[in-house]
C-alpha cells in the first residue's frame, strides 16, 4: 500500500432532516458507500445526539469515512479518506443522493505528496461528476 491517498471533504446542504437524524440509515448508507468502493470495514461506531444529530465513523483498512449531521440545519459534513489513487466520485454522488442533498461543496485533496497542489473543488448538483463525464441536473 502506498502512503499517497485521496481525502474527500463533503459539505452537504439542504439535506432531508429526517435522514440526518436516523442513525440506522446513516450507518447503512456509509457502509454501502465503503463496500461499493471495495473497501474493508474494520470498525463502525455511530452515536445519536439529543435532541438531534448523529456522528459516526467507519474505520477502513485503507483509512476512514466519517459523518456528522445537523438536522435542524439540513447539513451534513462527511470525510472520506483512502490510501491509493482510487476514484471516489461515484461514492460521493451516492452519499449525497442518499442524504437528498440539494447542494454540496466537495473538496478533493491528495495526501502523502510533497509538492504543492490545487485543491479540486466541485459544486453539486450543478455539475455531477461521474466517471469522467459531466451530468447536468
Amino acid at each position: 500500500m502506498t502512503k499517497e491517498g485521496k481525502h474527500i471533504i463533503i459539505d452537504g446542504f439542504e439535506c432531508d432532516s429526517s435522514l440526518l437524524d436516523n442513525i440506522t440509515y446513516l450507518e447503512k448508507l456509509c457502509k454501502q458507500a465503503a463496500l461499493d468502493a471495495g473497501m474493508e470495514i474494520l470498525y463502525s461506531y455511530f452515536h445519536q445526539f439529543e435532541p438531534q444529530g448523529v456522528t459516526g465513523v467507519l474505520v477502513l483498512s485503507t483509512s476512514h469515512l466519517s459523518v456528522h449531521t445537523w438536522p435542524e440545519e439540513g447539513y451534513a459534513s462527511l470525510d472520506f479518506y483512502t490510501c491509493g489513487k482510487q476514484d471516489l466520485d461515484r461514492e460521493v454522488e451516492f452519499l449525497l443522493k442518499g442524504l437528498s442533498s440539494k447542494k454540496a461543496m466537495v473538496y478533493s485533496i491528495l495526501r502523502g505528496v510533497s509538492y504543492p497542489q490545487l485543491i479540486k473543488h466541485l459544486e453539486y448538483p450543478e455539475q455531477m461528476i461521474y466517471q469522467g463525464e459531466v451530468y447536468e441536473n
